[in-house]
């Protein structure tokens, strides 16, 4: 059985109602976000009947268009909602890893859930392992006996193959392809569409650009593009 520390079963759960039907296990969601990946990570929320999506909060309280629940106010006063609204648990659906972590941790640290979304869509190995708040987005791929670290985003169309190790707060973004018995470091971003080859490590801190494809190791807080990738000066990639 796949090992799933989602943060799911740890919330307390209770009878409720979803869409007018009766649940036997309803968990109260505050969504922190409210932009396009909030509304991605909305969808794979709705997946599991035992999630009610009462709300969500942002920088500025307003919502991108057609979000689909309501935004409550905003996110430095997730914790009074919270309270307000009788919420359980929480959902940080932020892609900027920084702003991600800041949230996951002040949420932890306060004893408070951080549930994982994963969309009905992804493919999990029996054998991977899920730490808690990740978010599995529709045609990711998690393959066999790779772990996954606490707030990590494998989004649309990325795969992770077997024997990784991917730290906390890292992004892999959509249609990634990582090979197997790969390692990477805690806060990383891949980029769109990059390949990283089987065995290679990938530092804490790094980004390796849209397209990439990565064929030696990276050390920590490099930045790395192109084909094969290289290293360059983040104030190039900034340019």
């Amino acid at each position: 059985m796949t090992e799933r520390k989602r943060g799911l079963h740890s919330a307390p759960l209770e009878r409720g109602y979803r869409n007018g039907v009766t649940t036997e296990a309803t968990r109260r969601v505050l969504l922190i976000g409210a932009g396009g990946h909030a509304r991605v990570c909305l969808e794979a929320l709705l997946d599991d009947p035992s999630n009610d999506v009462v709300g969500a909060v942002s920088r500025d309280g307003l919502a991108a268009n057609g979000l689909g629940i309501e935004v409550l106010g905003r996110d430095v006063d997730a914790l009074d909602i919270a309270q307000r609204q009788r919420l359980t648990t929480f959902c940080v659906a932020i892609g900027n890893n920084i702003i991600r972590q800041r949230f996951g941790k002040m949420l932890t640290e306060r004893g408070h859930v951080v549930t994982s979304a994963i969309s009905r869509f992804a493919m999990l190995s029996r054998s991977c392992s899920l730490a808690d708040g990740v978010q599995i987005l529709p045609g990711a791929v998690v393959n066999a006996a790779t772990t996954i670290g606490d707030g990590v985003i494998v989004n649309t169309n990325a795969s992770v193959d077997h024997d990784c190790s991917v730290g906390a707060y890292v992004h892999i973004a959509p249609g990634v392809a990582i090979g197997g018995d790969v390692t990477i470091g805690a806060g990383a971003l891949i980029g769109i569409g990059s390949r990283i080859l089987p065995g290679l490590t990938i530092g804490a801190g790094t980004i390796v650009g849209g397209g990439a494809v990565v064929v030696d190791d990276v050390p920590a807080g490099a930045t790395v593009v192109g084909v094969p990738a290289r290293a360059i000066r983040r104030e190039e990639s900034e340019a």
